[in-house]
């Protein structure tokens, strides 16, 4: 068990370390300026207390017709500048790892949308982002920093630290584009303004064990489950308690909401092994996931293991990794937009400008997340300057106005309208892991269907949140 241990120690550390590796301090990324001409009449500027606002509105001569757009805070029709928040864990060793590459997908791709017109008539996007070391504290005084500054936010790290500013988003008519699956997002009377985007980590738990159950090919297998607290692991434990309800599974419940980051989670790791499960379902950060599926795995044991999206890290299968063999023995692994190497007019854009930009970013498939979030803001800013209403407000009704948004193939087209059932995703990505791809210069994941419903996701009638704080 002492060399358990320390196989496990040095995992957590070579873990923490890559996650640290990208310390930044709080920034602002600027995009370049538009040239040309614009005609605006602009109205006084707003005074007095925050919540207090003064509409201008401006008039562009366009070729046929002469269109008037409304606006508040972070669209300055003068200046020709959108500006948008970023609320990102930059830092910590929770999801820092993964957050950096996904600000860097942004960033391209932000910069792709402005060096092709930007955003109507010449309108630059610019970024202010924020480290909020996946902090509710944090977060909130980052929001209270940048909240008059911008239109919307395309990206916010975590469910708690964002449920910490729901309140705020919801007075101020902002939209924010959450990294974090919580199916609380969907149900239509939670945090208003959070934008729901993939399959919800209940959702997605089902679809991953019904493929998990088949390739088993065992009739009656056995489940072991364990996560952190909060959203992320009891949401998507939700789902695996449910699935296992519908399927006529044994569970066996090793740690669910016991697994705590700075603590000694090696016990989990333990009684999961000694369960003799088939298969294992763990949803918690990827530094943590090493500490239990190391113990796990050093003891002996052998399952078929998954866990919600963001739990893995290519990490584990680099060429240093002491997991990196059994790792892709044991992971069947769900995500919620295509794989790196799939193929679509929407990753054939990723992948090129990935290139272009000369990038060196490893977790490429978190690259592509990041595009695919700033596709969300971008639909609803394009859409809101159609409408001629570029307010918070006017983007907020652009966005929730989308009955079939789509992303050039590379996620499922999202509802915005309707009732929670109709808004809810059910499609994911599969895939298995592979350190072959990954030294080959791919992003280490092997697609085995990229749009995937399993029957029990597909059935399951939702109609609120799979679980609640």
């Amino acid at each position: 068990m002492k060399q358990a241990r320390i196989f496990v120690l040095l995992l957590v550390l070579a873990l923490i370390a890559a996650a640290c590796s990208s310390d930044s301090d709080d920034t602002t990324t600027t995009a370049a300026e538009s040239g040309g001409e614009a005609t605006t009449t602009t109205a006084a500027e707003s005074g007095g207390e925050e919540t207090t606002t003064t509409t201008t509105t401006a008039t562009t001569a366009a070729p046929d017709e002469p269109m008037e757009i409304a606006v508040d805070f972070g669209v300055d029709l003068e200046a020709k500048t959108i500006t948008i928040g970023q609320l990102a864990d930059l830092t910590s060793p929770a999801f820092s790892a993964l957050v950096n590459p996904i600000i860097a997908g942004q960033d391209m791709y932000w910069d792709y949308v402005n060096a092709n017109g930007g955003i109507g008539d010449g309108l630059m996007v610019e970024m202010e982002t924020r480290d909020t070391q996946y902090d509710p504290e944090l977060t909130a005084a980052a929001y209270a920093e940048i909240r008059d500054q911008v239109v919307a936010i395309s990206h916010g790290t975590g469910s708690v630290a964002n449920l910490a500013i729901a309140a705020d988003l919801a007075e101020d008519s902002m939209i924010l584009v959450p990294a974090a699956w919580y199916s609380g997002w969907t149900d239509t009377n939670i945090a208003p303004g959070i934008v729901h985007n993939g399959a919800p980590y209940c959702l997605e738990s089902m679809s991953i064990l019904d493929w998990m159950k088949d390739e088993s090919g065992v009739d009656a297998p056995t489940l072991a489950i364990a996560s952190l607290p909060g959203d992320f692991g009891l949401d998507s434990m939700a789902g695996a308690q449910k699935w296992a309800e519908v399927n006529g599974v044994n569970v066996v419940d090793a740690g669910v909401g016991k697994i705590l980051p700075g603590q000694d989670n090696t016990p989990i790791g333990a009684a999961i092994a000694a369960s003799g499960a088939d298969l294992v379902f763990v949803t918690t950060t990827p530094t943590t996931f090493a500490e239990v599926y190391g113990t796990a795995v050093a003891s002996g044991f052998v399952a078929m293991w998954s866990g919600g999206g963001p739990t893995f890290n290519p990490a584990f299968i680099g060429p240093d990794s002491p997991i990196a063999e059994p790792i892709q023995r044991d992971w069947y692994g769900g995500f919620y937009i295509q794989a790196w190497d799939t193929d679509s007019a929407g990753m054939d854009l990723v992948r090129q400008l990935y290139e272009e930009a000369g990038l060196e970013e490893p977790l490429k498939d978190y690259v592509s997340l990041g595009v695919y979030e700033a596709m969300i803001v971008e639909n609803a800013l394009r859409k809101a300057y159609e409408n001629g209403d570029m307010t918070r407000e006017g983007v907020y009704n652009a966005l929730y106005s989308f009955d079939n948004m789509e992303f050039m193939g590379m996620a499922p087209a999202e509802t915005y309208t309707g009732s929670t059932a109709d808004q809810v995703q059910r499609t994911i990505s599969l895939y298995r892991p592979s350190q072959e791809d990954l030294l080959s210069g791919g992003s280490g994941v092997v697609t085995v269907e990229p749009a995937f419903v399993g029957p029990t996701a597909e059935g399951f009638d939702f109609q609120e949140a799979c679980w609640t704080f």
